[in-house]
């Protein structure tokens, strides 16, 4: 088993874990922390980026397939570290919106990070591919979050 396979197995695993409790609450265990400290990776000046996709009617599929196959790795490539992928459950977003938070060592790396990904020759590739027939998403949301120095380590 890869780590990328261990690390979505823990998070599917711990799905049910995560089901009542609050962003603050379960962002440590979705970052993987260790037991009495910080997870690897971070440090004072780490970045979360938490992305919103709302997606064109009839796309979520697909976006799903491209991040599937291609997207998570170009960002793994490019030093962008992925936390987690979810969809939404509830009307009216259930089948239309993707959300997922990316980990950034810098505020700085993260835009740097995102200027090589727009022009990476594969991602070029794969969006062109995967938007043949029209774009996948219509509108995305972008937050960048630090953490608190209460947040819990758990």
């Amino acid at each position: 088993m890869t780590m990328k396979d261990t690390t979505l197995s823990s998070a599917i695993s711990r799905r049910s874990a995560l089901t009542g409790m609050g962003a603050a609450a379960a962002l440590p265990l979705l970052m993987g922390a260790a037991r009495g400290g910080a997870p690897s990776g971070v440090g004072p000046d780490t970045v979360y980026e938490l992305r919103i996709y709302h997606c064109n009617a009839g796309k979520l599929p697909a976006l799903l397939e491209r991040f599937k196959k291609h997207e998570v790795k170009i960002f793994e490539r490019l030093g962008m570290h992925p936390v987690a992928f979810w969809t939404s459950t509830e009307a009216p977003d259930a089948g239309n919106v993707l959300t997922y938070m990316l980990r950034h060592p810098s505020h700085e790396a993260m835009v740097a990070a995102w200027k090589a990904f727009s022009s990476d020759p594969q991602w070029l590739v794969v969006k062109a591919e995967s938007e043949k027939d029209g774009a996948l998403v219509g509108k995305h949301d972008i937050t960048s979050l630090k953490l608190t120095d209460f947040s819990p380590v758990l």
